[in-house]
């Protein structure tokens, strides 16, 4: 039986996604050229950058997408349902952690990230899939619609509804729909791997050892000035001189030359490899996995947090309709910050709250990494004595009867 090869690219569109009628470049207000290209800012060739960047989509990828519904100000509903199963199993080739590792790369990589929302032909979502073209232009059609066409590697291109698509962006600043460019962090990465070749250049060149050998009293032809060279070559300068001595006669002798490559210092090191963690708002310790609990909830507030939210309003404004919007329907992203924390301040978080009867002992249990007891005994309430309704405190306080 023979197999037909199918495109990823058709997995991800399908092939029957074409813009019918006359559309036109997008005409911008801020910007002259309505095209955004990944070509030329590639910062992820870079190591240095390479590694913030993957901090911070590791610790995006354990956001948890959830869809709630805001019912009250006081009440909030998690809607189980098909959108929700869409949030953790995004599309058939990527769970939702590679789904959004992915995401948040392409966002720092490029200052913009795309996400296809795939519907049927009745218009319920199939699926959610990142993209990475190398070039996208801004058309729309008479109607004023927008539309983003899509260049690949490959050639091949896809004009696809701005409405179809999530849009992320970083540096939303001098442009009316893309992010704009990292290159103002590209002299800082040059410099960075400059500093890197030369180090790998002066080890290179320290196991070397360079020199001129005068022969004085002599007049030697080309040919006896080269095979003398290459005697003392291999008698002397080869792995089997393991002494490390030479000897010459008085006619001959050997002018060292010294070579120090100029390398940066470990201050100018630093300093250059603290430019690029400052552009991604992250810290050295973070980048190496050695901070401490309050270096990580500051990187939480200063980077993931405001991620969250970008991302939560920017799913739930393409996945939901003005009207279920309206009613209350928003994705949202979350993570359990206190798993981060140290066990003391997890065990002075429930001391805390315990005595108030604002924790059920499950959520204690969840907090301390326990397993939970479910049922009735794990959603009891336990309160201090110490603690009363101020409404009947000063019968309490009197003793009064009942």
């Amino acid at each position: 039986m023979s197999k037909k090869k199918r495109s990823l690219l058709d997995l991800f569109f399908g092939k029957s996604k074409k813009v019918t009628g006359e559309i036109n470049r997008l005409q911008m207000i801020s910007s002259f050229n309505p095209v955004f290209t990944s070509l030329g800012t590639d910062i992820y060739q870079s190591k240095v950058a390479r590694q913030c960047i993957d901090r911070i989509a590791t610790n995006i990828g354990k956001l948890v997408p959830k869809h709630i519904q805001t019912i009250s100000s006081d009440r909030v509903s998690y809607i189980n349902g098909d959108i929700n199963a869409i949030l953790n199993n995004p599309n058939p080739l990527m769970t939702t952690y590679d789904f959004l590792y992915k995401v948040s790369s392409q966002l720092d990589t490029y200052n913009n990230a795309f996400v296809y929302i795939n519907k049927d032909m009745e218009g319920m979502i199939t699926g959610l899939y990142p993209i990475l073209a190398t070039t996208c232009e801004l058309f729309e059609n008479k109607r004023g619609e927008i539309f983003l066409q899509f260049t690949f590697i490959t050639g091949k291109t896809y004009t696809l509804p701005y409405l179809d698509l999530i849009h992320l962006r970083k540096f939303y600043n001098g442009r009316d729909i893309f992010g704009s460019d990292n290159q103002v962090l590209l002299n800082d990465l040059v410099a960075a791997d400059t500093a890197s070749q030369g180090i790998n250049n002066a080890i290179r060149t320290s196991n070397n050892l360079r020199g001129i050998i005068k022969y004085s009293n002599a007049m030697l032809s080309p040919e006896d000035q080269q095979k003398a060279k290459d005697t003392f070559v291999n008698d002397y300068l080869s792995l089997e001189n393991e002494s490390g001595i030479a000897s010459l006669d008085a006619k001959a002798e050997f002018l060292p030359i010294k070579m120090d490559p100029i390398t940066l210092d470990k201050d100018q090191m630093d300093r250059i490899n603290k430019n690029i963690f400052d552009y991604f708002g992250i810290s050295e310790k973070i980048v190496n996995n050695s901070y401490s609990e309050e270096e990580w909830a500051a990187f939480y507030e200063g980077v993931i947090e405001p991620r969250a939210i970008q991302f939560s309003q920017a799913f739930t404004s393409k996945i939901f309709s003005d009207r279920a919007i309206a009613d209350g329907h928003k994705i949202e992203f979350t993570t359990n910050r206190i798993h981060y924390a140290s066990l003391a301040t997890k065990i002075k978080m429930i001391d805390t709250l315990a005595p108030f009867g604002m924790i059920m002992i499950d959520e204690a249990r969840e907090i301390l990494d326990l397993p939970s007891l479910g049922g009735e005994a794990g959603q009891k309430i336990l309160q201090s004595l110490n603690n009363i309704d101020s409404s009947i405190a000063n019968e309490y306080q009197s003793n009064k009867e009942g």
